[in-house]
């Protein structure tokens, strides 16, 4: 991955991050709220509670005297938050009784349901009832309403705080993760492109070059032939490579099969051997076929196994030496696997290219013909079948060993 790419995915992450952070953020902010809202209104009809069991007290029979108005009215501290009644005995619109309480406002003289209204600069819950000497007035301080909620607001904020920092790292390193990932298979379709395009490149310039020397030149029946043949030997390969970049393209849309079935990989392999054994008598090589009595049956589509057995081959006969030997055998082990190995004889292929030779358009070697898709392809269908790679030198180091193992089918 290139130095842009850390960055991109950083700065995705971050964007992932922030957006989270600030959706939780939100609901946080809205329970709080609410929660606040609650609170506020429990401690609120607490209070009214008090207020009306107190003016019960007082509606009582006994001289409307300011004591007999505070002893009915005894200040008690049953709650936390619970702060004195304080009351007055209101008679003509004036105040006549209320020792040891602060002014009454005119305005709340003649109060009844329950009220929030400030008295002395402080805010208080008022209410009042009409008694047979007068009228009788309480009030509690709010000032524990506020407290509670100070207190409340206090460590909803030091718990916002910290689900705010736990929620952006944790959204973070998701962030991370997710867009690694997605920067990455960008990335590989960026090179995937421009590979494809290089390698069409090379045979559309040969095609327009064997074109143009053909018109440029007096009109010969010769030259017309051999420019056609070079321009049909160039299409072959680029129709070759057009299939082997739309086969990827699809099992890249749909990588599990499409419609796995038990196949034996047996029947699958003696077919393919049958028909590269042209290829190999072309090229002097000696192909050997290694199948075992019974099935060797797997979960997968015949025709990727196929695809698989025909790219392995052809490699191998492609890389093996004139009069060389080309080895496929078909194992099945009592831990319950089949192995499909295909060993040539060729050079070989180096320690340090072994982790790239299934990347696309990655050749290994100079030597040879193709585009660097084949094991590509073969990658791939291991991959979509649960198969898995075993890449070594052959006998005696020499050549090398492509093995497949697959878990066998049920039954």
């Amino acid at each position: 991955m290139s130095r842009r790419a850390p960055n991109r995915v950083g700065r995705r992450a971050l964007r992932v991050a922030a957006l989270a952070t600030a959706v939780v953020a939100g609901i946080v902010i809205a329970l709080c709220v609410g929660t606040d809202i609650i609170v506020a209104h429990n401690l609120t009809a607490t209070a009214d509670q008090r207020l009306a069991e107190r003016i019960d007290k007082l509606k009582g029979p006994g001289p409307p005297t300011a004591a007999v108005i505070l002893q009915g009215a005894p200040p008690d501290h049953d709650h936390d938050y619970d702060q004195p009644v304080v009351a007055w005995l209101v008679a003509g619109g004036r105040v006549i009784d209320g020792a040891g309480a602060p002014q009454l406002p005119p305005t709340l003289r003649s109060a009844s349901a329950a009220v929030t209204a400030p008295i002395a600069g402080t805010s208080f819950r008022v209410a009042g009832a009409d008694a047979p000497t007068g009228h009788v007035v309480v009030a509690t301080s709010l000032a524990p309403v506020s407290q509670a909620l100070g207190d409340a607001i206090i460590g909803e904020a030091a718990f916002g705080a910290l689900l705010l920092v736990l929620a952006f790292g944790g959204a973070l390193v998701i962030g991370r993760r997710v867009a690694a990932p997605v920067e990455e298979m960008r990335r590989r379709q960026l090179a995937f492109t421009a590979d494809a395009s290089h390698e069409l490149r090379t045979p559309l310039a040969v095609i327009e070059a064997e074109v143009s020397l053909a018109l440029s030149g007096e009109p010969r029946i010769g030259a017309y032939r051999e420019a056609l043949e070079q321009v049909g030997g160039e299409t072959g390969r680029m129709r070759h490579l057009v299939e082997d970049l739309l086969w990827l393209a699809r099992l890249d849309d749909h990588p599990r099969p499409p419609s796995a079935e038990p196949v034996d990989v047996s029947v699958v392999i003696a077919g393919a051997v049958e028909r590269f054994r042209a290829v190999a008598a072309r090229r002097d090589l000696q192909l050997r076929v290694d199948i075992p009595d019974g099935v060797a049956t797997i979960d997968a589509p015949p025709e990727w196994v196929d695809r698989l057995a025909g790219v392995l081959i052809d490699n191998s006969c492609k890389y093996s030496p004139a009069g060389g030997v080309v080895t496929v055998s078909v194992s099945q082990h009592r831990g319950g696997h089949v192995q499909l190995s295909v060993t040539d004889q060729g050079e070989g292929i180096a320690q340090a290219e072994r982790p790239r030779i299934f990347d696309r358009f990655h050749r290994a070697t100079s030597t040879g013909e193709g585009a660097g898709l084949g094991l590509a392809i073969a990658d791939a269908i291991v991959k979509a079948t649960q198969g898995r790679w075993e890449v070594a030198a052959g006998p005696g180091a020499a050549g090398t060993r492509f093995t497949v193992t697959w878990p066998r089918a049920p039954g």
